[in-house]
């Protein structure tokens, strides 16, 4: 099996601030305010997932998930504003703060990590089976 690594850090979508949100907070803050990104759902990736684990026909490949449009964070924000019924504001973190919560968040120097998690190619490591499974 192969998998296809995400993208960089500091790109999630306003869904990674959930906690602040849930308090009231009106502000989303994120890195990278003029990158578009087409977001996938988690219970997307793993409905793709169970299928191309449980049924033949999937061995050796690798498959590219994308959202349906990509949006920048401010257009992110005012979309989830609305599903809300709240007046949300997006905030850009500047370069620093963007490197000093990447740098926080990963166990490795930035650099390692940014050109690790940045990285759209595909990862060839070997991946054995699960216990239950063998």
């Amino acid at each position: 099996m192969r998998a296809v690594r995400r993208g960089a850090p500091g790109t999630a979508g306003p869904g990674t601030r959930a906690e602040g949100l849930r308090a009231g907070d009106d502000t989303v803050r994120a890195a990278f305010p003029a990158a578009r990104v087409a977001a996938v759902d988690p219970y997307d990736i793993a409905a793709v997932a169970a299928v191309a684990l449980t049924s033949s026909g999937h061995g050796g490949r690798a498959y590219t998930l994308s959202g349906t449009e990509a949006l920048v964070p401010a257009e992110q924000v005012r979309i989830l504003g609305r599903v809300l019924g709240r007046e949300l504001r997006f905030e850009a973190l500047s370069d620093e703060e963007a490197r000093a919560g990447m740098e926080a968040g990963c166990r490795w120097s930035t650099s390692t990590c940014s050109s690790a998690s940045s990285s759209t190619e595909v990862d060839e490591s070997v991946v054995r089976p699960a216990v239950g499974a063998m």
